[in-house]
């Protein structure tokens, strides 16, 4: 068994789970690490050729089973009170939950230029 699956078991502290992932993303960035213009898009073609490629969702069975098969006492368990799923803007470092949500939203309203009495339909925004 490697550390990998350690930390995937829960068998390992955070401590040591964000150093190991440190020391995988320091080794992806060498890897990626490309000095020759010309060499750097290349590989940005190749990748983008195959995102073109791959297909736009995949194990889409497994994540349904995993994010939507939960019961919704989870969710009012582990999220803010406007149960937002997806990500919330702690700004300060003691900031509570209910703010980050509140924080997020307000970060989204002005990116989307969302005003006062605008009509919204918001697709996949929370629980």
């Amino acid at each position: 068994m490697n550390g990998i699956q350690f930390a995937e078991r829960g068998w390992l502290p955070d401590v040591l789970i964000r150093g190991g992932m440190r020391r995988l993303l320091a080794r992806r960035l060498k890897e990626e690490l490309i000095s020759d213009v010309a060499q750097q898009r290349e590989c940005v073609s190749q990748f983008v050729a195959q995102l073109s490629d791959s297909p736009l969702a995949i194990l889409t069975e497994s994540a349904n089973q995993q994010h939507y098969q939960v019961p919704a006492a989870f969710f009012q368990r582990v999220l803010g009170p406007r149960l937002k799923y997806s990500c919330c803007w702690f700004s300060q470092p003691t900031i509570d939950l209910a703010a980050a949500e509140v924080e997020m939203l307000k970060i989204t309203c002005q990116r989307a230029d969302i005003r006062d009495g605008m009509r919204v339909l918001d697709l996949g925004c929370g629980w």
